[in-house]
């Protein structure tokens, strides 16, 4: 009898532990927050049917002097003469630029401009138009004041609140946010919804399907490195922190370092687990969003699939062990009063 007595305390503070004490502990470091938010509930909705024949045009007047459209033979950057003998299109913007160097890119945008040809099918259709009008907005300021309204409304909710002193505090906090260089790319608020529809609807026909490990290129390399995978990020480091404030974090052991939740509300949303972060929301889709994290865990956990499998043997063997010990013990001492 005593030696089940044992097994039940063994048991117990096992289970204490695991069920218990592990979790509490992992709420305190890692607080509960919401699902992403693939629909970008905050952003401006621009309904309506795209011509993607017109969105080229745009596209070339708009975009390629600073992104290149490989996917449709559109290097990065041309010139205005190359515009005009290639297109026929001339802009009433200054494009003459050279094809020029990662450093220098870097150097006048902060970060190498991504190329332009599958960005319709990585991220959020919704996202994508709200970026391509105003950018810091989207990728910061309107997830920002978010965050911080949630925050404002859960202190102002606290017993003996000075209500008048976080206000002020809140509306100080937003505009220094807003005055802070925070995306290099200019605000396109003067282009008609219209022919941001039509931008986007071309870039969706250029668009293809990308595996994993592009996806996770185009969505993340222009800052990060992944250097268990051989991957170094496009724009050299000492720009990136110059720009950012900070060198962005090598992501080959991020998926064991924060672990899959983490990682998919991080990517969906930064502000909403790191408030203030320099990390942009990246406005991926879901289905591009698990190809990251997918690669990512391929790339930092290769072994979990055949780890987690190897555990149910490690359990079955100790159960079977246990049992064989058990009546090795009964009969080693069943004289023994």
């Amino acid at each position: 009898m005593r030696n089940f007595q044992i097994v039940a305390v063994l048991i117990f503070f096992t289970g204490l532990t695991y069920w218990g004490i592990e979790p509490y502990a992992h709420s305190v470091m890692h607080p509960h927050v919401s699902p992403a938010d693939y629909e970008f509930k905050d952003l401006k909705a621009m309904p309506g049917k795209g011509d993607a024949v017109a969105g080229k045009e745009k596209a070339l007047m708009n975009c390629v002097a600073c992104h290149a459209i490989e996917g449709d033979n559109i290097p990065k950057p041309v010139t205005k003469e190359e515009l005009v003998a290639q297109y026929g299109i001339k802009s009433n913007v200054d494009l003459n630029f050279e094809r020029l160097s990662n450093e220098y890119l870097g150097e006048m945008h902060g970060v190498v401009p991504l190329d332009l040809s599958n960005v319709a099918g990585i991220y959020n259709e919704k996202f994508l138009k709200n970026f391509i009008k105003y950018p810091a907005a989207t990728a910061f300021e309107s997830t920002y004041i978010l965050h911080k309204k949630a925050a404002l409304n859960a202190a102002l909710a606290e017993s003996g609140a000075d209500k008048v002193a976080l206000q002020k505090e809140f509306d100080a906090d937003i505009v220094a946010y807003k005055e802070k260089n925070k995306i290099a790319m200019p605000n396109h608020d003067w282009l008609p919804d219209q022919d941001i529809i039509d931008i986007v609807a071309y870039l969706k026909t250029i668009s293809k399907e990308l595996s994993a490990k592009e996806a996770t290129d185009l969505a993340c390399v222009r800052c990060h490195s992944i250097k268990y995978d051989k991957v170094e990020a496009q724009t050299p480091a000492p720009i990136l922190k110059k720009y950012l404030g900070t060198t962005p974090p090598d992501l080959s052991q991020m998926i064991k370092s924060r672990g899959e939740h983490y990682l998919t509300v991080f990517i969906n949303d930064p502000q909403k687990v790191l408030i203030g972060s320099s990390m942009p929301r990246v406005g991926l889709n879901q289905e591009t969003e698990d190809k990251v994290v997918a690669y990512l865990e391929n790339v930092g956990d290769s072994s979990k699939q055949d780890r987690e499998s190897m555990g149910l043997y490690v359990i079955l063997f100790f159960v079977v062990f246990s049992i064989f010990a058990y009546f090795f013990k009964v009969n080693a001492f069943k004289d023994v009063h």
